[in-house]
């Protein structure tokens, strides 16, 4: 499978059930009564208490979000926050990862679907990402760039994140007309965070190789389809190197000892469908209105 036809989604994405939507929970017995006022519901979500913090979520998802108000907004926001912070994550214990997937998932899908900048730190650190909430970030301007950047660049990142980061980059350079609409700084700025990938091991890339978290070839794949969409001659000429030579792979660390010898030329072939004009997926228009992957937010869609 070549790497650009996958998302960048962590674990906890993967896991995302379709069990916990407001809908379903709507159907549970017991389920019929208001929820409790909202500022009630925003205190239980802050608890150290999983069954508290699960339940108050389980009631949000009963009020439409245009009539939740802005402390339970700020609760669903930091609820998820909390949860994505590294390492050492804040939270109540969950009492199983599936548990803890379907919550992390549902409080990702309601933050997204906010479209409020205050959320920026607690989207672009989620422990679950994907397209959308890439997109999402996009539509929050530039503002949602800054803390992209930070996160694709911290040493404090591990692979996950960055390449969470060089994702959103990505799609923001697309989302907002090319490299054309963007500031000399901010342009200089990605060329240097896909270039800090793409140059060769160095003490970030060290960092990034001993992370538990580390796939190996993701975030270099990531750079790749960043650096093409800049349009940088430097870029560029990284980007050909690449292609055509399979040893420029192995100073990235990418080596048939550490993935098997199939994924070891995906970054070869990614590089030279990207030179020869393929973009790179996934696409964000995917996930708005007409596309393949878009779902209308609503009481089943949260």
């Amino acid at each position: 499978m070549r790497i650009g036809t996958l998302c960048a989604t962590s674990g906890l994405a993967a896991a995302l059930a379709a069990g916990w939507t407001a809908e379903a929970e709507a159907q549970r017995p017991g389920d019929a009564r208001p929820p409790r006022p909202q500022e009630a519901l925003a205190l239980d979500m802050a608890s150290g208490d999983w069954d508290a913090a699960a339940g108050a979520l389980r009631e949000a998802l009963r009020i439409p979000r245009e009539e939740r108000g802005p402390v339970l907004r700020r609760a669903l926001i930091a609820a998820l926050e909390a949860r994505g912070l590294r390492p050492g994550r804040r939270g109540p214990p969950a009492p199983s990862y599936e548990a803890l997937a379907d919550y992390v998932g549902v409080l990702l899908d309601e933050v997204r679907e906010m479209g409020d900048p205050a959320a920026i730190p607690a989207l672009v650190r989620s422990p679950a990402f994907g397209i959308r909430t890439a997109v999402a970030l996009a539509d929050l301007g530039p503002e949602a760039m800054t803390e992209a950047l930070e996160v694709a660049t911290s040493p404090e990142s591990d692979g996950d994140r960055v390449v969470n980061g060089l994702l959103t980059l990505r799609v923001m350079v697309e989302s907002w007309g090319g490299p054309a609409a963007l500031s000399r700084d901010s342009y200089q700025r990605l060329v240097d965070a896909a270039a800090l990938y793409l140059n060769g091991p160095g003490e970030r890339y060290a960092e990034l190789t001993s992370s538990s978290m580390w796939q190996v070839g993701a975030v270099q794949g990531w750079a790749l389809d960043l650096a093409a969409v800049l349009g940088d001659p430097g870029l560029r000429a990284r980007l050909e190197e690449i292609a055509a030579d399979p040893a420029e792979t192995r100073t990235l660390g990418v080596t048939q000892d550490n993935i098997s010898s199939g994924s070891f030329l995906n970054l070869q072939a990614r590089a030279t469908s990207l030179l020869a004009g393929e973009p790179p997926n996934p696409r964000p228009e995917s996930v708005r209105p007409g596309g393949r992957m878009y779902r209308p937010p609503g009481p089943s869609n949260p």
